[in-house]
């Protein structure tokens, strides 16, 4: 019993927020609450080094998406390192280098809409932009 509590065996190709989902059988009975409109712009804020800069990107399209990231951002190290952006069905978005390669993942955040999972040392927060 106490195994399957912990889940089944995740293989190194899942990704953390697929590993750290819980699974179909347990959510199934769960009515689904409607999705918060994404916003427009947002805010990328590093909270290591105070790094922050706003983008004009929507989440809400399929697939990966341009993310034109700015020189207040280029001051921190994973986010200059960022190129696209998708978010995924599970409700997490991922940010990919050019070569298509995560460098952050992310999950809906307390307070925030989304904050930094993957890698487990970013400390970086997305918000809804105030203009």
């Amino acid at each position: 019993m106490a195994s399957y509590l912990q889940g089944p065996a995740v293989a190194s190709t899942d990704s953390l927020v697929a590993a750290m989902s819980p699974s179909p059988e347990i959510t199934a009975s769960i009515a689904a609450e409607a999705a918060a409109p994404q916003a427009e712009t947002v805010r990328l804020i590093d909270l290591r080094n105070g790094a922050t800069c706003k983008v004009n990107a929507s989440m809400d399209e399929d697939g990966p998406q341009r993310l034109p990231i700015g020189p207040a951002c280029a001051k921190s190290p994973d986010l200059a390192r960022v190129a696209y952006w998708e978010t995924k069905d599970d409700g997490s978005l991922v940010m990919t280098d050019h070569k298509g390669e995560t460098v952050l993942e992310f999950m809906p955040g307390d307070g925030v809409l989304f904050e930094s999972v993957y890698p487990n040392n970013a400390l970086i927060t997305i918000v809804a932009a105030r203009s």
